[in-house]
């Protein structure tokens, strides 16, 4: 069975889409974003390296982020630097695709799934929370590749 590190490493290059926040105050008062991800194989093809940008016409560069996915002797990881925490956050994947943080792993509470629906096309969906705010999906960057 193909998994999101196979379809990815298989599709490497520039992955452009909409970036939406599709839930409450913040999805209805967003101005349209754009996602950016570069997806690059890892030396070994073991995983690969995805630069994530989300420029916003309105507050500019809003993203910015470096994971690296890879296959582990304990299976996937995700591991995940980016503009919002000043720590780097290594996930465990729990079900196909997901990787959500655990306890004290985190600076907040947070999961990415990411998917492949179909060659060429990703998916990357941010999941968090912060004090009183419950863990919930707030950010999803639907990309397709545009060249490679």
């Amino acid at each position: 069975m193909t998994d999101v590190l196979d379809a990815l490493a298989a599709r490497p290059g520039l992955y452009v889409g909409r970036q939406a926040q599709p839930h409450g105050e913040e999805g209805a008062a967003a101005s349209p974003s754009v996602a950016r991800i570069e997806v690059s194989v890892l030396p070994g093809s073991s995983g690969v390296m995805l630069a994530y940008e989300v420029l916003s016409p309105d507050e500019g560069l809003v993203h910015h982020e470096h994971a690296v996915l890879a296959r582990a002797s304990t299976g996937l990881v995700l591991t995940t630097s980016h503009t919002h925490a000043d720590i780097t956050t290594v996930l465990n994947e729990t079900e196909p695709g997901y990787f959500p943080a655990e306890d004290g792993a985190a600076p907040f509470p947070m999961a990415i799934r990411l998917e492949s629906p179909e060659p060429g096309h990703l998916i990357y969906t941010w999941s968090y929370g912060w004090a009183d705010r419950p863990l919930e999906v707030r950010d999803v960057g639907d990309v397709r590749l545009v060249g490679g």
